[in-house]
């Protein structure tokens, strides 16, 4: 039976590219985006935290910030227990979608990603030369009658935060209408296995994008957990300073 699906194993490659050394120097102004972006989070919840403390606190006293900032610290709190139930829950039903895929694909080896290697990166040779490696997972390439698509397969949690997740599943969902019907009318008769591989590597992609928005609002709970102990103790001085 013909197989609408073919499999690219992942791989490091050297590429000394001029377009490669780039791509991997614009990795560290991404870097410095994705820390302004954690800065800017930070500041708006210190800001939301500070606007509730003057609207609730007349008189800016030890005894009057402690309960509210516990209010808060309780807020956080939960935020980061729910959520982190919820991102086990994730990651928990990544690995077994990944599992099941490598079963049900032979060919598909049990490649993965070592966590600490870049997507990007280089090698220092002597002072004045480097070599550039580029990390490839494996990938999926998903067949139609008249397109095609490629997806890349995550295989560890770093791969969650550099490979183009959301694009990814926007392009599965596109493209699934024109994969089930090349499937489902060239295999009338039998179990659509192609078609069940396709859903259990939009699943894989659908557990990341769940995890990473769970780790999203974890980021914020514990920045109100931090700004509630700053704001507890340290209101009366803030305040006069603003004021």
């Amino acid at each position: 039976m013909e197989c609408h699906y073919t499999i690219r194993e992942g791989e490091l490659v050297l590429n000394n590219s001029r377009k490669n050394k780039m791509i991997a120097y614009s990795m560290l102004f991404i870097r410095f985006f994705e820390l302004l972006m954690l800065i800017f989070t930070f500041g708006s919840t210190m800001y939301l935290t500070y606007v509730i403390f003057r609207k609730c606190i007349t008189k800016a006293t030890l005894a009057a910030c402690i309960p509210l900032g516990s209010i808060f610290a309780t807020f956080g709190s939960a935020i980061i227990s729910v959520l982190s139930l919820y991102c086990n829950k994730q990651i928990s039903l990544f690995q077994e979608n990944l599992s099941a895929l490598h079963e049900q694909i032979p060919e598909m080896s049990s490649w993965k990603r070592w966590p600490f290697l870049k997507r990007y990166d280089r090698e220092i040779i002597n002072l004045r030369k480097h070599n550039y490696y580029t990390l490839k997972n494996p990938q999926i390439t998903f067949k139609s009658e008249s397109l095609s698509l490629s997806i890349a397969l995550p295989t560890c949690t770093a791969d969650f935060y550099d490979l183009p997740i959301f694009m990814g599943i926007v392009k599965m969902i596109c493209f699934y209408k024109y994969f089930s019907q090349t499937v489902l009318r060239l295999n009338n008769t039998k179990p659509p296995k192609d078609l069940f591989i396709f859903h259990c590597t939009l699943m894989i992609y659908r557990n990341i994008i769940r995890y990473k928005t769970g780790t999203f609002f974890m980021w914020i709970g514990s920045e109100f957990v931090l700004a509630s102990i700053i704001f507890s103790f340290f209101y009366p001085s803030i305040s006069g300073l603003i004021l």
